[in-house]
């Protein structure tokens, strides 16, 4: 049975869908869910409609725990009887710095040689530096992965030691 993982953009299910091939698991659709609160709604929209387990990855876009227990309140409030169905994680404070909190983790899980220049365009904005990697716009608008660097392929089994991926990539096995 599939396992639905919806992320708020293109980029993140770009990321994603590179990962979970490289960590080898199967029957796992990775959708963009446009946003963050369509993502939510997806969500349960799925859960309900396919009776299917469905994890939610989206940016906390705050440090604050407060800020972040609310939304995690305001997540289980919204998803109602899909609630067992649904789990939702929380990237802080975005999906970029939790993944990748330097040039140094990306440079060495995807194995690419980059200048200087990129390198200080990484620490300027390194969701559009990441995102520059990842994705190309067809010419029907729709966001692609682009081919990359080859991927150390064990680092990203294990979710290179990152807890939120481990922690997403054990959900995704999980039957």
């Amino acid at each position: 049975m599939t396992t639905f993982l919806v992320v708020e953009g293109p980029s993140d299910a770009a990321v994603m869908r590179t990962l979970i091939t490289a960590a080898e698991i199967p029957d796992v659709a990775v959708i963009s869910g446009r946003g963050k609160s369509s993502a939510m709604s997806l969500a349960k929209s799925l859960a309900v409609s396919r009776s299917a387990r469905v994890a939610v990855l989206v940016d906390a876009d705050t440090r604050d725990p407060r800020q972040i227990d609310e939304q995690r309140r305001t997540f289980r409030d919204l998803q109602g009887s899909a609630a067992g169905l649904t789990r939702l994680f929380l990237a802080v404070p975005t999906l970029e710095e939790e993944l990748f909190p330097d040039v140094e983790t990306f440079v060495t899980i995807f194995r690419v040689g980059i200048t200087e220049r990129q390198r200080q365009k990484f620490g300027e904005d390194r969701g559009r530096a990441i995102r520059t990697y990842f994705v190309t716009t067809g010419d029907d608008g729709e966001s692609r992965v682009k081919s990359h660097g080859k991927m150390d392929l064990q680092s990203a089994r294990d979710g290179f030691g990152r807890p939120l991926l481990k922690e997403i990539l054990a959900y995704l096995r999980a039957v």
